[in-house]
């Protein structure tokens, strides 16, 4: 028999549980929808397309072997029901935490992309502005042009190769250094193990490595015979990792340009203000090309 105290405390318990279930059912709150959840990459990259075609804004999660695939959508309960009838495909959906509004720079990007000479034309003197006027510069010395030029150019090749946008492989190395060639995370070279973070992309010498192995594992042409213990010293194949790891990711990634970055900046510690602030510097860029494109018509 259930004692008269064992109510009493089964009863305190169900009261304090309560208000959780009550703040779900509250009309300001806000859900996305998982709409799968699939270790098969075929069965991912279906679901993905799909999503592509509807016009979903979405981002992922991995669980073990599992990536559950989330529809930005900031709805509510009764939203929701509205969205499965809409999408049936997508009955078994259901509501999960809000856990993440993606950024949408505006413009999106820009298509079509430009030639190469207008994008280094318009770009370089860009990257000398907010090189002279970045955080990493306190001096406020310039940059010249012709080095400018050459990094711009570097950026649209390396872009093209490996079918990125030029102006997110800019946006990159913008607000990772303001394209300050130098060392980051000093406090690394304290541990046991160092592992600085180099270049204007701010690429660990572990990440370097493993990099540098993939690019001669597929025999990419512009991958160096040997990998240099200080990328600082070369503009080009640091610019050239940095877009070969960003596109690995955009494929790890289902062609998701902002989990990308969130990986970029960390696997295993997500930081979701890094894509947030990269694309912030991605639309200026974006916006000075338009301005700037329609000053030489």
């Amino acid at each position: 028999m259930v004692s008269k105290q064992s109510i009493i405390v089964l009863a305190l318990l169900i009261l304090s549980l309560t208000p959780i279930f009550a703040d779900n059912n509250k009309p300001d709150s806000v859900y996305d929808i998982q709409c799968g959840c699939y270790a098969n990459h075929e069965n991912a990259a279906q679901l993905v397309h799909r999503l592509q075609e509807l016009g979903f804004s979405w981002y992922s999660f991995q669980i073990d072997l599992c990536t559950r695939f989330i529809v930005d959508v900031n709805v509510d309960w009764n939203e929701k029901s509205a969205f499965t009838v809409k999408y049936p495909e997508f009955a078994d959906a259901f509501l999960v935490e809000n856990l993440w509004d993606l950024p949408r720079p505006d413009p999106e990007n820009i298509s079509p992309l430009p030639s190469k000479e207008e994008f280094i034309n318009i770009m370089a003197p860009y990257m000398q502005r907010q090189y002279q006027y970045g955080y990493y510069n306190p001096r406020r010395l310039p940059m010249a042009k012709e080095r400018a030029r050459m990094y711009t150019q570097f950026i649209y090749e390396a872009s093209s190769y490996y079918g990125l946008d030029p102006f997110l492989l800019f946006a990159v190395g913008n607000f990772e250094t303001y394209f300050y060639n130098m060392f980051g995370d000093l406090d690394r070279l304290k541990y046991k193990y160092p592992d600085p973070a180099q270049g204007m992309f701010q690429i660990l010498s572990s990440t370097a490595r493993a990099i540098h192995r993939d690019m001669t594992k597929q025999k990419v042409p512009y991958a160096p015979k040997q990998l240099p213990e200080d990328l600082r010293a070369y503009p080009r194949t640091q610019i050239y990792f940095a877009a070969h790891y960003l596109h690995n990711l955009h494929q790890q990634q289902h062609g998701n340009r902002y989990m990308a970055l969130l990986a970029y900046n960390s696997k295993y510690n997500p930081n979701y203000d890094y894509p947030r602030r990269v694309m912030l510097f991605y639309q200026r860029a974006c916006k000075y090309f338009i301005k700037s494109s329609e000053r030489y018509k």
